[in-house]
């Protein structure tokens, strides 16, 4: 969309742009844009919150009267995690697996790997389960390992960088990219088996606070920013954790 603003703007006509990612608009440069820390898929926000939605419009709305550009402005708001008069069902989401026990040693890539193993197997009747309800439509499927194949090649990365690509005819950045969107699929099709509704900031601080599978999206981050491949540390500071998630987790 940055792309397209300005060759709109090269025709007379005043853009702006509402930016999910705020890295990629600091590298377009748009003319003008106004930065929101809302999911994917919710440039205004949480849906049925018309006052909240119509600040972030206007927030953009007002940029179009600057010409100083190229601009780019942060939304000051947190969307809202809950609508006002949710039913218990909206506003009491829990994932249907408790995985509270002992820690384990993250240093340790058996210990990793085990514990991993145990909340796929956990959480596997539960994805089944949301497969059944959604007519066989799957989040996950990017690659065709199972779960667990990506749990152990995931952790054997982080573990020791030197190992090749575990995804055939693909380069290890994009390999990772692929398992690691196609396990967190996994969880989150298994979370939203429970009934009633799941916010999607529910699921994502269950995911990266409570799962061993969301630490390893966390230790991949911090192990890829540190690469000299600017693939592998595009992949660490744009791919594994949500713009919303990253001033909360632990690194």
């Amino acid at each position: 969309m940055s792309g397209l603003a300005h060759f709109i703007e090269r025709q007379g006509i005043p853009t702006v742009v509402v930016s999910l990612i705020r890295e990629h608009t600091v590298r377009m440069r748009p003319p003008r844009a106004l930065h929101v820390p809302f999911q994917f898929g919710r440039p205004f926000g949480v849906p049925g919150a018309p006052d909240f939605q119509r600040r972030v419009l206007t927030a953009a709305l007002r940029l179009l009267e600057r010409c100083d550009g190229p601009l780019l402005e942060d939304f000051p708001e947190p969307a809202p995690e809950a609508l006002e008069g949710a039913s218990d069902d909206q506003q009491g989401w829990a994932c249907p697996v408790n995985f509270s026990g002992p820690t384990f040693d993250p240093s340790s890539p058996e210990a990793y790997r085990q514990r991993l193993v145990q909340e796929i197997l956990l959480l596997r009747p539960w994805c089944e389960e949301s497969v059944r309800r959604q007519k066989g439509r799957r989040l996950d499927g990017l690659t065709s390992l199972s779960p667990e194949q990506i749990a152990d090649h995931l952790v054997s990365y982080l573990h020791d960088q030197r190992i090749p690509s575990f995804v055939t005819g693909e380069p290890m950045a994009r390999a990772i990219k692929l398992c690691a969107d196609d396990l967190k699929h996994f969880y989150y099709q298994a979370a939203l088996a429970r009934p009633g509704r799941a916010t999607g900031i529910a699921v994502d601080n269950w995911f990266f606070g409570d799962t061993a599978a969301g630490k390893l999206h966390i230790d991949l981050r911090k192990q890829l920013k540190t690469m000299d491949d600017p693939a592998l540390r595009r992949v660490g500071e744009m791919n594994l954790v949500p713009h919303p998630m990253r001033h909360h987790v632990t690194e």
